[in-house]
């Protein structure tokens, strides 16, 4: 079918901006890659919620991949999941200025996009646990992971003052690096997927550790500064 719009030149497409809230890592990294596989996608008539649906179903399939014992191609499609969670987004905003979506839709839109990411991968985690021999591990930091997720639904839903102390904190954050950082640093979802491929690339539990010792110190942390 032929489509009734024209898609500008690479060079003249204007991406979405970078936000204030927006991963450091996915600005300086993630982006720049995510950029071209969206400019790819919008030449085809597919929404970006399907695109969204992708991210769960390649989580799925990393479980089987690490069931097989495949670990560098496990490491290498957690990656990927993280690249078209991020591709998603960019694909939405075109479709926007080329077809009207309701109110209903975008908040669709929104709620897929939001439970994309969680929804199998905590299954990942678990699987990486279990098939390096530890079935405890798994169980834990599969948890962690789902309570970092909750903790910061239940901080919108219950902190007014969200927004400002995160501003705050990530301004502090910033101050240590002489003001120049534009953009969240911290232990985000982008850092989250890339500690868990690195324990699936090495194909060790110090990782996943890890990952547990991090989500549980910032659900506290979190806690701490928006409750003052």
């Amino acid at each position: 079918m032929a489509r009734d719009y024209k898609i500008p030149k690479f060079k003249d497409y204007k991406f979405g901006r970078y936000g204030e809230n927006e991963d450091l890592l996915s600005r300086l990294i993630n982006r720049k890659i995510t950029r071209v596989m969206s400019y790819f996608v919008i030449h085809f008539t597919i929404c970006a919620e399907f695109i969204a649906f992708l991210v769960p179903l390649i989580d799925l399939f990393t479980v089987y991949v690490i069931y097989t014992g495949h670990w560098i191609w496990a490491a290498v499609l957690v990656e990927l999941s993280l690249l078209v969670d991020g591709t998603d987004g960019e694909v939405a905003r075109f479709r926007a200025t080329v077809r009207k979506r309701s109110k209903q839709q975008g908040q669709w839109g929104a709620f897929v996009d939001s439970i994309a990411g969680i929804l199998i991968f905590p299954l990942v985690i678990f699987a990486a646990g279990y098939f390096m021999g530890s079935l405890v591990t798994g169980l834990l930091v599969s948890m962690s992971f789902l309570l970092l997720n909750a903790s910061t639904g239940f901080a919108g839903m219950y902190f007014k003052n969200k927004q400002k102390k995160r501003k705050e904190l990530q301004k502090n954050i910033g101050k240590l690096f002489g003001g120049k950082i534009k953009g969240v640093v911290g232990f985000t979802g982008d850092v989250q997927k890339h500690v868990i491929a690195a324990a699936l690339l090495f194909q060790t539990l110090i990782f996943l550790w890890l990952y547990f010792v991090l989500a549980m110190t910032l659900v506290l942390v979190k806690f701490w500064v928006y409750r003052k």
